[in-house]
């Protein structure tokens, strides 16, 4: 048994998967600015080699083992010889090669580029000035910068979340959001047009399943409708075929027979019962057959089932669970070669071995089991939207 309050709401699932979005797209753009770019170059450009290389030879230099120092020390010892100190003292220009020499020293020394130079070397701070520096003064403040934090911040909390979100392409889609149902589903059961023009049910069955007289649209979402109402209609017998007979109640069902079928994939679908009693709600993956066929959710009598059957080979569970008239639920089935996984509204309700191999399609549909309030109908079964991903 399951208490229905372990589940989360589908208004939680959904704003937990509007948070992902917010954040994803908010991630996107940090990533796309030219800031982000920029401490990317300089994250690239500070953690290579090149940048401690150029960072350590600044550093390392002195000016006392600079040609600087030694043109001022040879400097110091041309002063001394007697031509040079005559030169001083006169003035008169000479072809001696000291005073050349010392002509060419002082020029040197005197010139402010030399000064600028000699000034830098000396200074033991010389190095915070550099471009490395610079560079790397720049690469933290862009680091502790409030974008780039938030940038790091979304990726730690959601990184896993973003790349499980990247696996998967949207490949079949509908929502609804219209007047009529687009060409991608049909509403007659699968051997309709094989075996007759017309919907049919089975003889078993308490209602008959109208060619799309029971579907409507209402807001953003298609109803398949039970109605209370006699009709003639053809069902299908085991020993005797297709019969006519009478059917108190008439319903409907939409189908991805003969237009699309799932193979391996993500199948999210947002669904609101009438949780009427004897009044079943119905989400599958079907075959030509009765089976192989994926049961996604099965409603009736406070009673969710789900499961896969094939022949030889049944994975079930019951839930005892009310959907509560009104309130949508998001169910999601993820099929993969080897595991079957069921959800409600993100939170897991069964798994099982995938036994089933063969690509399915999609159907949804609404019935009586049994004895109803008939005084509750027509009650509706809405179908929000139905998406498949599967893995790019």
């Amino acid at each position: 048994m399951i208490f229905f309050s372990t589940i989360p709401s589908a208004a939680a699932y959904e704003r937990k998967q509007h948070l992902y979005e917010t954040m994803h797209a908010r991630y996107n753009d940090i990533k796309k600015s030219d800031n982000f770019v920029r401490y990317n170059e300089l994250k690239t450009y500070v953690q290579s080699p090149e940048f401690t290389s150029e960072l350590n030879h600044i550093r390392s230099l002195s000016y006392k083992t600079s040609k600087e120092h030694l043109l001022v020390k040879r400097l110091k010892e041309v002063r001394r010889y007697p031509e040079v100190k005559k030169f001083k003292k006169t003035g008169e220009h000479t072809a001696e090669a000291y005073v050349q020499e010392y002509i060419s020293l002082q020029n040197k020394i005197t010139s402010p580029s030399f000064r600028q130079h000699k000034a830098y070397l000396k200074n033991k701070n010389r190095h915070k000035n550099s471009e490395p520096y610079l560079k790397l003064l720049e690469f933290r403040r862009l680091a502790k910068s409030k974008y780039i934090r938030e940038f790091f911040k979304i990726q730690k909390r959601y990184a896993a979340v973003f790349e499980e979100r990247a696996r998967w392409k949207v490949t079949f889609q509908d929502v609804f959001h219209h007047e009529r149902l687009s060409a991608q589903w049909d509403t007659k059961p699968y051997w309709s047009e094989a075996m007759s023009a017309e919907s049919y049910s089975f003889n078993a069955e308490e209602h008959f399943l109208s060619d799309g007289k029971n579907l409507a649209f209402s807001g953003d979402a298609l109803q398949i409708i039970v109605r209370k109402e006699t009709v003639a209609g053809t069902a299908w017998d085991e020993k005797n075929g297709f019969v006519t007979r009478e059917f108190p109640y008439t319903s409907g069902m939409i189908s991805t027979a003969h237009r699309f079928q799932m193979a391996n994939g993500r199948l999210e679908t947002k669904l609101s019962v009438p949780d009427i009693k004897n009044i079943y709600c119905a989400c599958w993956l079907g075959s030509e057959k009765g089976t192989p066929a994926i049961s996604i959710a099965h409603y009736c009598n406070n009673r969710l089932s789900m499961g896969a059957y094939a022949a030889g080979h049944t994975a079930s569970t019951v839930k005892k669970l009310t959907l509560h008239r009104g309130q949508c639920y998001i169910f999601q089935l993820e099929r993969t070669e080897k595991t079957l996984v069921w959800r409600l509204n993100g939170k897991k309700m069964f798994e099982c071995a995938n036994s089933i191999h063969q690509p399915l399609y999609i159907a949804f549909t609404a019935g009586v089991l049994g004895k109803t309030s008939d005084e509750k109908l027509p009650a509706a079964f809405e179908i929000d939207y139905v998406k498949l991903s599967v893995e790019k």
